[in-house]
């Protein structure tokens, strides 16, 4: 059979970048039906890979191209991208690139009204393909109300609307909540094995795709450094160099191994790593806390009374709700997609008032202040920091806020050197932030806020879309911030960012606060989590179902309460 995908020595250059390949020298084949996940670091060439399968590279980007790449029996050199596009569909990591549409239907149905097919088919398709990501009761909403996370689903949608037999994936699940990566996940799945379609995902979240795929490729300095079966390449030496973090499972079956403590492969599944854990478990001991402690909460600074609010359609988001963060706080909330996550954050400053109740902001009425009083208290970093970046230089956006606010060109030119300082010595300030990286340009997008001398910073996904080494630079920063006394509320699907980081999570359900404690006791309750859309981190599944007491969510502590048992 004709391979889907057949990459023969492929060297690509960006028009600007003419000295730094971002791939050099791929080979690669893919067959037909084949369901293929890419891993790799942040510049390691996963995006490029996937805009030369679908011909943006070389007709849409230019730059210089080596070798060849044919998929469907189409050379990509040759072949017209709308031409290519009846053949393989391109999901992209920004979902919001790829909407057009006045309203959740008709986005979904623009690509195959351009393929002149009857409008009776063209209905049907976007029907089944909404209902595949479920959005079919969102179908006259328009895309740009939707979460970010429904966002992800809509361009899904678009995409296998048209039926591609190659279907091509950068990041799509970043912005789920746990169940619903697993609903995409599934779905993508189903067509794979009912289809023949064959699938390639890019994906940092391993522990994703480990029922799905059955080829992982691993990327790094644009090369292919490792390729073959999970089990296989998970456990090799290229997984650490490639800076792509194991499962939760494995990584403490890794670092057991390292103490002498576990012997065989690295379990990829709770369940494998249960049963052989299962002997000695009555052996666990309890691990001190690697968390530094903070001091203990102080006094009130956002108080949410009664809260209530819906968009100017009517659409209500959430209603009665009531939450207290105390200074010196580490919180996170959680929740599904739509849950109101994002809208209950930007209460927080005074971007959005409710409908109905009240919020004070140290002791202030949101109803009755100007957001640009609020920002003094609480700084807001929005999930895309493009949305919030705008000057030619870092150190411009740095001194932006600080001279809003009236400081003198000697206080603006300190906080500057100091916000520059705090987040490292790689950015540098006559650098243009659009040239950044997505964790560089998220470092100076809170670095910008942090300028102002805040005493809340209020982060919506700061690490999504970010790889590994990427998301721990940007937690670290934020951690050590939280030492200093700085009060942290963030946005999070990230279930293990926040066991890691958090003092306190907040689930947000059905439009209400449905659980509110520590992590070790939240993600102890699993049905009502799981009612909530929530997954607990999988090294605190692991805990439960080998009945640990007391309880760890956080594999360090796990790996310290089974060192020396085993």
């Amino acid at each position: 059979m004709t391979p889907a995908i057949k990459i023969n020595n492929l060297t690509y250059s960006y028009r600007r970048q003419l000295d730094r390949p971002a791939l050099q020298e791929v080979t690669l084949e893919i067959a037909t039906g084949e369901f293929v996940a890419i891993a790799g670091r942040a510049g390691s060439g996963k995006s490029t890979l996937c805009y030369a399968l679908n011909g943006l590279i070389p007709h849409s980007f230019g730059g210089r191209m080596n070798g060849d790449v044919v998929v469907c029996g189409l050379n990509t050199r040759l072949t017209p991208v709308p031409h290519l596009a009846r053949h393989i569909g391109l999901v992209l990591q920004n979902a919001e690139s790829q909407l057009v549409g006045l309203t959740v239907e008709e986005d979904a149905a623009f690509g195959l009204e351009n393929t002149g097919l009857p409008r009776e088919e063209v209905a049907q398709r976007v029907h089944a393909a909404l209902q595949v990501m479920g959005l079919e009761k969102v179908l006259h909403r328009s895309p740009w109300t939707l979460s970010g996370g429904q966002k992800q689903r809509l361009s899904i949608a678009a995409a296998i609307a048209l039926q591609p037999q190659v279907l091509v994936l950068d990041n799509p699940t970043a912005e789920l909540d746990p169940m619903g990566k697993k609903e995409v996940m599934a779905a993508l799945a189903r067509l794979n094995s009912d289809l023949g379609m064959t699938v390639v995902i890019v994906n940092q979240e391993i522990e994703e795709i480990l029922p799905y795929a059955a080829r992982l490729i691993l990327m790094d300095a644009g090369r292919i450094v490792r390729a073959g079966n999970l089990v296989e390449v998970i456990d090799s030496i290229d997984m650490r160099r490639a800076g792509v973090k194991l499962p939760e499972v494995a990584q403490a079956a890794d670092e057991l191994r390292k103490k002498g403590c576990w012997e065989g492969r690295l379990p990829l599944t709770v369940d494998e790593a249960a049963k052989k854990l299962v002997g000695v478990s009555p052996l666990w001991k309890s691990a001190a806390h690697h968390r530094a402690p903070s001091d203990a909460p102080g006094e009130p600074i956002i108080q949410m009374e009664n809260i209530s609010f819906s968009y100017p359609d009517g659409n209500p988001v959430f209603s009665g709700v009531t939450l207290t963060v105390k200074r010196g706080e580490f919180v996170t909330l959680m929740g599904p997609n739509g849950a109101g996550k994002t809208t209950l954050a930007k209460h927080m400053n005074g971007l959005l008032i409710p409908t109905s109740g009240r919020v004070l902001i140290r002791g202030v009425d949101t109803r009755t202040s100007r957001v640009a009083r609020l920002a003094k208290t609480v700084g807001y970093v929005f999930q895309n920091p493009d949305h919030q970046l705008f000057c030619r230089t870092a150190a411009e956006e740095l001194a932006f806020g600080p001279r809003n606010l009236g400081w003198s060109k000697a206080e603006v030119d300190k906080a500057v050197e100091q916000g520059l300082d705090h987040i490292g010595g790689q950015i540098r300030g006559k650098e243009d932030p659009f040239f950044m990286g997505l964790a560089e340009r998220k470092l100076v997008a809170i670095a910008s806020i942090l300028t102002m001398g805040p005493d809340v910073l209020v982060l919506d996904e700061p690490a999504t879309g970010a790889d590994h080494d990427a998301a721990l630079r940007i937690m670290h920063y934020l951690s050590e911030l939280h030492r200093q006394g700085l009060t942290i509320i963030i946005v999070t699907h990230d279930v293990s960012l926040a066991a890691n980081y958090a003092d306190r999570i907040v689930v947000l359900h059905s439009g209400s606060v449905a659980l509110d404690g520590a992590p070790n006791e939240i993600f102890q309750r699993h049905e009502q989590l799981t009612a909530c859309s929530v997954a607990p981190p999988a090294i605190a599944a692991l805990a439960q179902e080998l009945h640990l007491s007391p309880f760890t969510c956080l594999v360090d502590e796990f790996v310290e309460g089974f060192a020396g048992t085993t």
